[in-house]
């Protein structure tokens, strides 16, 4: 009997052992899930910050980046709904996440470049919402648009020469548009 019993503490032992080690494995992976998945996070939110700032012709942006799960909440102010859109488009084509959440607000200063404001004329109004809402569609960051009686200047800085020439292009067949001056520089 005690043979047979010895044989049973031991093998409740040996049982014993792998259960905890394989626990103790289980728990190491948990742990570096959890740590990869937060600097996952991290890097989402680093990328997305970069991108808006390099989006940015001041180089600042006053939006903020959170990032949980690959979830990205955006925070803050900016100028124009369009700032806001495109805010959003860079979140959302950044690599990694899986839902935005956009709190950022508009200020209403009512300035011609915001394209808010009782002083603006409804067709220039409409005229830049187009223009902006095309901007954001295709893309093209960093591009500031200001119209004035049907004469749009386009200002700000871009990538490359194409994204230049693609925000006049979109400017110049926009209904209403009698003139497009195009003041857009070339970040280097």
């Amino acid at each position: 009997m005690n043979k047979q019993r010895s044989m049973k503490t031991d093998f409740i032992r040996r049982t014993a052992r792998v259960l905890l080690i394989v626990l103790g494995g289980l728990l190491a992976l948990a742990s570096a899930n959890c740590e990869r998945r937060s600097v996952s996070d991290s890097a989402i939110t680093a990328a997305v910050k970069s991108k808006l700032t390099v989006g940015n012709e001041n180089g600042a942006i006053n939006v903020n980046v959170d990032t949980r799960g690959g979830e990205v909440t955006l925070t803050g102010e900016v100028e124009t709904q369009a700032e806001k859109e495109q805010a959003e488009l860079v979140a959302r084509n950044s690599e990694g996440v899986t839902r935005v959440i956009n709190y950022i607000t508009v200020e209403t200063n009512g300035g011609y470049e915001a394209g808010e404001g009782a002083g603006m004329a409804a067709s220039d109004l409409a005229i830049l919402s187009k223009i902006n809402t095309r901007y954001v569609a295709e893309g093209v960051i960093g591009a500031k648009v200001v119209v004035k009686d049907g004469v749009v200047t386009l200002k700000g800085a871009v990538d490359d020469a194409q994204t230049r020439g693609r925000a006049e292009n979109i400017a110049r067949a926009t209904r209403g548009v009698k003139e497009v001056n195009n003041r857009i520089v070339v970040k280097q």
